[in-house]
């Protein structure tokens, strides 16, 4: 795939390594480094608009993303700079972002010099509409549409905030993502939006206290009532029936998002057209597999940590969250062990968990 250009001395990718860490072949790295290369000129771009708005809670995301992507391919150069335009959006320096923006561009540049030429043309064209701040890229898939929806959702795991921003995103949605409730309830106090999706297990503040919060907002500022609905982790129907006896709109499913997500919104938000088609699992997201992969595997270490210390609740917040996210990445098994490490955690039963970790562990490494 790569050919070299000038006087270079390395190329910026160790490519054994890379695949000897994510598994495959030759051809799949090759893919994964196309996709990556999409995803770098899109995140470029928004990034660019991000900085002239100043919108560091954007900064900070992008900077998060391209952190996780360029890390699983070991462009370390990309990595690093990402790591810190992360930094400049969490301090909310905009000098300093627009330095690194600078060198992201460079670092850049110093991978595209190694792609075939027909590749690099290709790339060119693209990079040329950015640098000339021509139209910003944006969700393709009927943004014009849906444009007008304006979506909160809060979740304490990553992975299921990456996937919901890209879903909403695919069909054309605004929508800001927090990691609590906290976080969630200041953004609801601050601005409208058409519908809100909590996720019920949060730290600081769960799902219900945000519910309940967001209606006193609504009371105390004499404002419409807002959509809110239940994001849970579990496919039993009694912890939808308890989410709504608690209040909220509706509920659903994490790992049904990819096809629910427009459908919810058309039942709750009046608004006179929303796209309901399914939303397809873009190429984009496989190079954040590996990563996530990668960070199950921590989570082994930190269950067994966890059990040593004997803290269960610790190992059920783990298991929580790999419930949630396994099935939303394709990883069926991975959401069924996660669910069986969360009840055993609830029991404090030791022998089942080191089990269950045991029988996941022996998963990740098949794959």
């Amino acid at each position: 795939m790569f050919e070299e250009k000038g006087q270079r001395d390395t190329i910026p990718i160790d490519l054994p390594s890379v695949m000897e860490r994510i598994g495959g072949d030759e051809k799949f790295l090759h893919e994964l480094i196309d996709i990556y290369i999409e995803d770098f000129i899109e995140k470029y771009a928004n990034l660019k608009q991000a900085i002239d708005r100043s919108d560091f809670l954007v900064i900070k995301e992008i900077g998060h993303s391209l952190r996780g992507s360029s890390g699983n391919l070991s462009l370390n150069g990309l990595h690093n700079t990402s790591v810190n335009i992360e930094l400049s959006g969490r301090e909310e320096n905009i000098e300093q972002a627009k330095l690194l923006f600078i060198q992201l561009n460079k670092e850049f540049e110093k991978l595209k010099n190694f792609l075939p030429s027909e590749k690099s043309l290709s790339i060119d064209q693209k990079w040329e509409g950015i640098l000339c701040e021509a139209q910003p890229i944006l969700p393709k898939v009927n943004s014009d549409i849906n444009s007008d929806v304006t979506i909160l959702a809060a979740d304490d795991s990553v992975p299921n905030q990456v996937l919901i921003k890209f879903y909403a995103k695919q069909v054309g949605f605004q929508i800001d993502i927090v990691r609590n409730g906290r976080d969630a309830v200041e953004f609801f106090r601050k601005k409208a939006y058409s519908i809100v999706l909590l996720d019920i297990h949060m730290p600081e503040l769960d799902g219900f206290e945000a519910l309940n919060q967001m209606r006193q907002i609504e009371i105390e500022k004499i404002l419409p009532k807002t959509p809110i609905i239940a994001l849970t982790g579990s496919t039993f129907q009694e912890e939808g029936m308890t989410c709504l006896d608690a209040g909220f709109d509706d509920f659903v499913e994490k790992s049904t998002i990819q096809v629910t997500l427009a459908k919810i919104i058309k039942k709750h938000v009046k608004t006179t057209q929303v796209h309901i088609d399914d939303i397809p699992l873009d190429k984009s997201i496989l190079p954040l597999v590996p990563e996530y992969l990668k960070n199950r595997k921590e989570d082994i270490q930190r269950i067994r940590h966890a059990l040593e210390k004997r803290n269960f609740g610790t190992i059920e917040d783990l298991g929580h969250k790999m419930k949630g996210s396994g099935k939303c990445y394709g990883f069926q098994k991975i959401s069924m062990l996660g669910h069986r490490i969360e009840i055993s955690a609830k029991e404090q039963n030791a022998d089942e968990i080191e089990e269950s970790a045991g029988l996941l562990q022996d998963y990740l490494s098949s794959l």
